[in-house]
């Protein structure tokens, strides 16, 4: 499987998403769904199970909505990733059982949340070989204090901010980027949360990092 955060875009993804569909917290999945450049095969969501994405969010992909990780498994999955951003970042403990099921058949897993995984016994107990978990909401190492280097850069920088969460700072973003793109602009998205940097593939999530 490779090394954490190793998803390419021929990686089968099963995203778990209970609740998230239509709730709150479901933006980490509902912005793989729609940006993501690797393959969904199963969405996991028991309150929407046997649904249309598409009537259901507009997504315009033929992506099968199921009630359990067992159920996504008969769809090859490689990875499972953890599609909630709840407040507090902790993870829900009913889930724990889906966990079990994706790790002891060999999947990865990505967790976007705060509380780490990727160090915790009983996982790591169902880790399979070749499999990994990558907490993507680590500090990166060796960061020094900010230079404001970026001032000295010539290119057009554009940032979005918001007073709160979920309000569409990374597909404001994202839109942005593609309609550059679209116009033949030299144009690149840089990640600052877990979302953008599982869309991008690199990034730094800020609200992991201890600010000084």
């Amino acid at each position: 499987m490779g090394k954490p955060g190793s998803l390419s875009s021929q990686t089968r993804v099963a995203i778990l998403l209970h609740g998230g569909l239509l709730g709150e917290h479901g933006k980490t999945g509902l912005g793989l769904l729609r940006y993501g450049p690797f393959p969904v095969v199963a969405v996991i969501d028991r309150e929407q199970a046997g649904g249309s994405l598409v009537h259901l969010t507009g997504i315009a992909k033929a992506i099968p909505i199921v009630a359990s990780v067992a159920e996504a498994l008969a769809y090859r999955p490689e990875v499972l990733v953890i599609g909630i951003a709840p407040s507090g970042g902790q993870l829900p403990q009913a889930w724990r059982e889906e966990l079990r099921q994706a790790l002891q058949a060999g999947l990865s897993l990505v967790n976007g949340l705060h509380t780490p995984l990727a160090e915790d016994p009983q996982l790591r107990q169902w880790l399979q070989p070749g499999a990994w978990i990558w907490d993507i909401r680590r500090e990166p190492p060796n960061l020094s204090v900010g230079k404001a280097l970026a001032r000295t850069l010539p290119c057009k920088r554009v940032l979005t901010v918001g007073t709160d969460m979920s309000v569409g700072k990374m597909s404001a973003s994202l839109e942005l980027h593609r309609a550059s793109l679209r116009r033949g602009l030299r144009s690149r998205f840089l990640a600052t949360g877990q979302t953008g940097i599982l869309i991008s593939g690199e990034g730094i999530p800020l609200d992991a990092v201890r600010v000084d």
